[in-house]
This record gives C-alpha cells, structure tokens and sequence, in this order.
C-alpha cells in the first residue's frame, strides 16, 4: 500500500505544478494551453491506474502463493492416500492367497514416512494384532545392510581399505590361498569372494553359542570354488566374518557395536541381533508353510542373518541410507560412503544388474532399484531402495517361504515411478549376431552349492538349466520345472557374449544374458541379474546322465540278484540244458554283496533325512557322519570283485558270455563308485 499513497501525492504535486505554469504563462493562447494540460492528465490517470494495479497486486501476492501451496499440499496428501490405498488392497490379496497370519509394512519418500501399517496378527494363539511400531520381526538376509554399514564406518575411520586383503585383519586363522588374487573387503561385500555355498551346521545350538560365532569360523567357514571378483554367489558366512572383524576394531561383541555406532544413532531403539527378554515377548511368532509355528533358531552367520526390528525402525534406517547417511541431526556415514553402498561395483557385463555393497540391482520398467531379501524359517521380509527418487519400501511377514518381492516391487514402481518410455541401457546398439556362441549348449546349475562337502548331494535332484542352440536361436528350458523354456537370440558386442530375450513373435523382451569364458570355454551363464549366475557342468553331471548312472545301477542290483540264483541252480544241475555248466556263483555273490551295501547307506541316509530333519542345520549327528564308512567300505568289496574276476577271466570252466556280463557289472559297479566320489559321498567331507 506504501507504493499507491507515494504515486497518488506525485499526481497531485503534478496537478499542482501544471495549474502554476498555465497562470504564468497567461500570453499563451487558451485553446493550445488547454490541450497540453488535456494530454497531461491522461498521462497522469494512466499512471494513477497502473499504481493503484501494482499495489492491489501487491496485497493479492502473499494469497495466491498461499493458495498454490495449499494445492500442492493437496496434490501430495492425494498421492499419499493412493499410495496407501493400493498398499492396502495389494496385500490384501496377497494374504489371503498366501495364508500370511501377520506383516508390517513401511514406506518412505522425500525423507518421511508415508506409510505405517500392520496387518494381521502376531501370534494366532493369543490374537496379538501386529503393530509397526512394536512388533519385531526377524529380517534375515536384510541384516546384511547393518554389518556393511558397520564395516564402511570403519573405512570411513581408515582403519581398513576396502580394497585390502582381509587375511591381514585376521589373527587366530587365516583364509586359504586357493587362488592368487586375496579376498578383500569389497569382496565380501559384494558376494564376489568365491566362497562355496553351506547349508549343515550353520545354525547354532544356543544364545552363547550364537554369540560366540567367532570361535567357530574357521571351521564353518566354507572353501572357494572362484577367484575373487569374478562371480556373484551368495555367501552369509562371508558378512560372518565381517562381523567378526568389527568386533575385533570396536573391542565389543557385534551386537553391543552395531547397536551403539547404527541403532542408537539412528533411533533403531527395538533393533536387535541378540533379543532381550522384553523384546522376545514382542517377536512375531514365526510359521512355516504348512502353518505350524516353528522356534526361534540361532546363528553362527548372526551378522548375516540374526536381525529382527520393526517396521517402524526399518523406516528410520532407509531414511538414513536415502539421506546421504544421516537421519535428521544424526549421521552414520559421511555422504561419500553412504552413496558408495547404494552404487553399482559389480557386475560381470553392463547389460547385466550388478550389485552395489550388500544391496543387489534390479531394473524396473528402466527404474534402478536396490533389494535386499531375508527368507529364514518362519519368516520373509523385503527391502526396496529407489535413490533417484528418495523413494523406500520395507515389509516383513511371520511366514514361510513367501515369494512376493517381485509381485510388491513390480506393481509399486510401474503404478507410481515408471516413465511413460523406459530408458534404454547406456550401452553401444546391439546388432544380431549370425550364429549362437560356441560351445553354450549343456547343462547349467545354480553357483550357491556346496561343491566340497557331503552337502553337494542335496542338489543331486535340483532344478538345472538346459541350454540347447539351432542356427543363432537358443533355448533355455528347465529339467525340473522351474518355468517355461525360453528363447533367446545372439547379439554383436565387443565386451563379450550376449544373449537377448525374444518374446513369441521373435519382438525383444528387453531381458539379457551374458556367457562367460575362461581360455575360451564357456564357464559359466549369467541371466539378467548376478544373483542368478548358473555354472556350466561337465558333462558327465548332467541331470539325465546322472540318472542314466542311477539307472545302471538299480540294473546291475537286478542283474546280480538273477545272475547269483541262476548260478546256484545252474551248479547244482538242476536246469535242463548244457550238462556240465559252471557258474561263477562266488563272482555273483561278492558284486550282490556290493550292491546291498550302498542300498544299505541310501535306506539309512534317507531314514536320518526324515526322522533328523531341519536339525541337520544345527548338528550332524555322529552316527550319521558314521553311515559315510559304508560307501567307502563298498570300494573295498568292489577292489576284491576284480581281483577275483581278473583271476578267473582265463579259466575255461566258466561260460566266455558269463565272463563278458561280469566285466560289465564291474565296470557299471566302477562308475557307480565315481558317482559316489563326484557327489562326495566317499567318506567323512563335511
């Protein structure tokens, strides 16, 4: 207002000025002083319309801004009560489907909360409602994002690169130098150490035992199958080790470090890797898929795989991994190290997602997002950072074996972030190659297996991939189920083998692979993401010819069985023809005895399997270990068999055809043994 009263006194000393001059300028003519002080004043008017104008404007600018924030502010409690409401009916249907008794579900954008929910129940005895704010449930592979925190806190301090051999930070033992190149930090981190996979005897038996996962480390530690840095497979006892190092730095057992540098910084007052009293009576009862509730497991990877929170504090913790590693005054890392863990440091070909430190890629309708999954007995839970858009989901269930994460990340980021053309990969066109990649045809398994240890039978009758190619057409089917077989195409790159999904029409899918060589032969195959890198078998391991080796086998036991009762009857001369035909019924006899000694083991390994059961995790009892004497013992009887045969082979009392079955009842009894050998069933490899 200020401006319209300044320009209303100069039109009126204006007004003033002009009268003054018409009075002492009385000679001039009337009619020409008249039109001067006409065209004077309708400047004057038009100037006093214009203040009056500015000034209105003036008044009216602090109410129009309000006015755009009001609407704005609209338009975000709109999308927010979208964003809850297809929340809402999304696990809705997924817990009917799914038979899920309780979740907690928490989601962030802009550094706040969204979204805060329960659902369900935590225990369906007692009714507990879940509350997101005190119900802790057990995240399991979620954990590792803590440990990887804690570890770049000490880089950030210099007290370790994470470039540099972890073998200089360990003093009771040290890792094995299977391959040249150390194992360093990032290494582990990443899942790129080459460590094998191990499912016996990781869990432990107590709370103390649990906390002092340390001391057994070197033992459980399991061997290396790859150099360091060339493929992704999973490893829970790697970030084990980790946090056996943080406890080395810090001076305090893991779960008084993390809690004391991440939880208490970050307001994670319910997060635990070791549950009070007060806090066990807050755990969501955990259930396996058939609905039984299952107890509470300890563990000697904890750093990797103990943690249970709530929602609420899974929220606080993606704030602060958003947020440049602080959560409102408070920090974790400096800036620099927290966008370190949410970037890409590993990845076998640039068309492949990769991983950054702990999180794995995954590109959505060309979204790049970052996940993590925890799956133990009795629970799921589900963690998805989106950087670009400040953007986080966590959820957690008190159920078994749920396989929602792609279902719950697909349709949130094509519903609410997806562009309307999803970017192209920041790569050189690719240009159709005339012929598939040499060698690429077989057989491939899944590289998070035991290759070592008696564990590697448990993948005897696992799913395998079947790589088949025609002209520049290759087809990837599954043996066991594992999905429709699908079809792929060759494309031209200079950094390597690539293959590029076609849907039915032959229009590409927008999915690749990546073949990967060692001195020219195909080592293994990698399908859109690290985390599912498969390994090429020899040939031998292939799925039909090991139950083509099966097969023999169960012939030979039935071939023996016929050849030892024929053989007696044929020696006591009781069948009508050829009088005086001998049969090597003592031949017969040592390849039954053979034979019923590993039908024996299989009978006894399969009875411990169902009355041991998910114990075998926790302890491999001795009696068990014992059974791995018999196939060993059978190696025994199979020396004895040819020593026999061979002394009896130029001996004319017995028939040539008879000598000639023999020899293949060996030789089939000879594969079985390397059978055995392959799948190291031959003694005590645990």
């Amino acid at each position: 207002m200020n401006r319209f009263h300044d320009k209303s006194a100069l039109f009126i000393r204006q007004t003033l000025y002009t009268r003054a001059l018409i009075a002492h300028n009385g000679a001039m003519k009337g009619v020409a002083a008249t039109r001067d002080v006409f065209a004077l004043k309708i400047v004057l008017f038009f100037l006093f319309l214009f203040a009056a104008a500015s000034a209105l404007n003036g008044c009216a600018g602090p109410a129009s801004a309000a006015a755009s924030r009001s609407q704005q502010q609209r338009r975000a409690e709109d999308s927010r009560r979208e964003f809850q409401s297809f929340v809402d009916g999304f696990f809705a249907g997924t817990r009917r489907d799914w038979n899920i008794p309780g979740m907690a579900f928490v989601a962030v954008s802009g550094g706040e909360v969204i979204y805060l929910k329960g659902y369900g129940v935590a225990d369906t005895r007692s009714g507990a409602p879940v509350s997101p704010d005190a119900t802790l449930f057990r995240v399991g592979g979620v954990s590792t994002a803590i440990t990887a925190t804690a570890i770049l806190q000490l880089a950030e301090s210099k007290r370790l690169g994470l470039d540099e051999d972890v073998n200089i930070f360990l003093r009771r033992w040290k890792l094995p130098q299977t391959f040249e190149a150390p194992v360093t930090f990032r290494h582990i981190l990443t899942h790129t150490g080459g460590f094998d996979g191990k499912a016996l005897e990781i869990n432990a038996p107590t709370s103390a035992d649990e906390r002092n996962y340390g001391l057994r480390l070197q033992k459980a530690m399991p061997a290396r199958y790859a150099p360091p840095g060339r493929y992704y497979s999973y490893s829970r006892m790697g970030y084990a080790l980790l946090g056996s190092i943080i406890e080395r730095y810090s001076r305090q057992n893991f779960q008084a470090s993390v809690t004391r540098h991440v939880f208490q910084p970050l307001g994670m007052k319910d997060s635990t890797f070791s549950p009070d009293a007060g806090q066990m009576s807050r755990l969501a009862t955990g259930y396996d898929s058939e609905g039984r509730p299952v107890g509470y497991e300890y563990f000697y990877d904890m750093p990797a795989s103990a943690m249970s929170a709530t929602a609420s504090d899974m929220g606080r913790f993606m704030m602060a991994q958003l947020g440049d590693g602080a959560l409102g005054r408070n920090r974790v890392l400096t800036p620099m190290y927290a966008n370190s863990m949410l970037r890409r440091h590993f990845s076998p070909h640039p068309l492949i997602e990769g991983t950054g430190l702990a999180y794995r890629e995954k590109f959505i309708s060309g979204i790049r997002t970052l996940q993590l999954s925890g799956s133990i007995r009795g629970y799921t839970s589900f963690m998805m950072l989106i950087p670009e858009k400040g953007f986080g989901l966590f959820f957690a269930a008190n159920a078994s074996g749920l396989e929602l994460d792609d279902d719950l990340a697909r349709a949130v980021v094509d519903r609410f972030f997806a562009p309307a053309s999803p970017r192209s990969p920041d790569v050189a066109p690719l240009s159709r190659a005339e012929a598939a990649p040499p060698g690429i045809d077989g057989f491939y398994r899944h590289n998070v297996i035991s290759r070592h240890t008696a564990e590697k039978i448990m993948y005897l009758t696992a799913d395998q991939l079947q790589v088949s190619s025609s002209g520049d057409l290759v087809t990837i089917s599954h043996t066991k189920g594992g999905g429709p077989a699908t079809q792929w195409v060759p494309a031209s790159v200079a950094s390597g083998d690539i293959l590029l999904r076609i849907g039915a029409n032959g229009e590409a899918v927008g999915e690749y692979a990546y073949v990967d060589r060692e001195n020219g032969a195909v080592r293994a195959l990698v399908i859109g993401d690290v985390s599912r890198t498969y390994d090429k078998l020899p040939p031998y391991e292939g799925r039909y010819r090991q139950m083509a080796i099966i097969f023999c086998f169960l012939s030979v036991v039935v071939v023996s069985c016929l050849g030892a009762v024929i053989g007696v009857a044929v020696n006591k001369g009781k069948l009508p023809w050829e009088k005086g035909l001998r049969s090597a019924v003592e031949l017969w006899s040592i390849s039954l005895l053979f034979c019923g000694i590993q039908i024996a083991f299989v009978v006894c390994l399969l009875a411990s399997v169902y009355y041991v059961g998910a114990e075998f995790t926790v302890f491999v009892p001795y009696q068990v270990k014992a059974l791995f004497t018999i196939p060993a013992a059978g190696c025994l009887i199979l020396a004895w068999f040819w020593f026999r045969l061979l002394g009896n082979l130029l001996k004319p009392d017995y028939h040539w055809a008879e000598k000639l079955l023999l020899v293949a009842v060996a030789a089939m009894e000879t594969g079985y043994v390397f059978f055995l050998a392959n799948w190291r069933l031959l003694g005590f490899m645990f």
